[in-house]
């Protein structure tokens, strides 16, 4: 499978579809581009459709650090379009991939021609902090099954977690196989992250996307990026929570596939 040579690193990316836009899917934390799977068939019918792991996902390399800094990563990703010689692209990042894409967009303008922001931070407040040291700790006390435990309230809404038992089950299996030591270093590195002193100079059509029972990122965050983004438009999908590539697949693909038709 591909990789490129970015920054002195091998990244792993993905390239399918039938499309001319390009369209770069930006991965959440402990995601790879195996996250993708429910969404990739309909986004292939519309795009030239790519994906990448970050450092310390999938894999992309997985080098020795305090932090694997989003700045490095939206450099990563920048660095992706460049290897493969695309000039711009649309961009469409979740959770930890939407903290990266505003850093791609703020550090490279004018790689990125619009940008979808789904489940994700404008700033990693206190709460935010406290989430991921949780996290960071069940694992040490209790190995997966602690730390599987104490993160699926944040991930999924009330209805999804009453019906759907054994997917949970299977999700469970393939969040054991997550470089956990790589996690925390993509942990400590979202506890930088804050935007909100350069939301403002973004010049480009941005939709924000959020289920409302998103306990992670919350409306509160969704609302903040609507309001210091210019001209951007927020989209709240009812009855759904964080983890929207499962949750929310097919709502998910029809707000890209219907932005992008701009």
């Amino acid at each position: 499978m591909p990789h490129a040579q970015i920054a002195g690193h091998r990244v792993y990316y993905e390239e399918s579809g039938h499309g001319v836009q390009p369209l770069l899917l930006l991965n959440g934390i402990t995601m790879s581009t195996v996250g993708w799977t429910l969404m990739v068939p309909a986004l292939e019918q519309h795009f030239r459709l790519l994906r990448l792991d970050f450092l310390g996902q999938g894999q992309t390399d997985h080098p020795p650090a305090e932090q694997y800094q989003l700045t490095e990563q939206a450099d990563l990703a920048a660095g992706l379009l460049e290897w493969l010689g695309i000039e711009q692209a649309y961009v469409v990042g979740l959770s930890y991939g939407g903290m990266v894409a505003q850093h791609l967009t703020h550090r490279h303008p004018d790689r990125v021609s619009r940008l979808l922001l789904a489940g994700t931070l404008a700033w990693a407040d206190s709460v935010n902090s406290h989430i991921g040291d949780s996290w960071i700790a069940a694992h040490h006390q209790g190995g997966l099954d602690l730390r599987y435990q104490i993160s699926v309230p944040w991930l999924f809404s009330s209805r999804f977690l009453s019906g759907n038992a054994g997917m949970l089950e299977n999700l469970k299996v393939l969040a054991g196989m997550v470089d956990w030591d790589a996690v925390i270093r993509l942990i400590e590195g979202v506890k930088q992250h804050d935007s909100r002193t350069w939301l403002s100079q973004l010049q480009l059509p941005v939709h924000i996307l959020v289920g409302d029972e998103d306990r992670l990122t919350p409306l509160y965050q969704a609302r903040l990026l609507h309001e210091l983004i210019p001209n951007a438009e927020l989209e709240i999908l009812p009855g759904v929570g964080h983890v929207l590539h499962i949750e929310a697949a097919e709502a998910f693909v029809r707000s890209i596939i219907r932005f992008g038709a701009r």
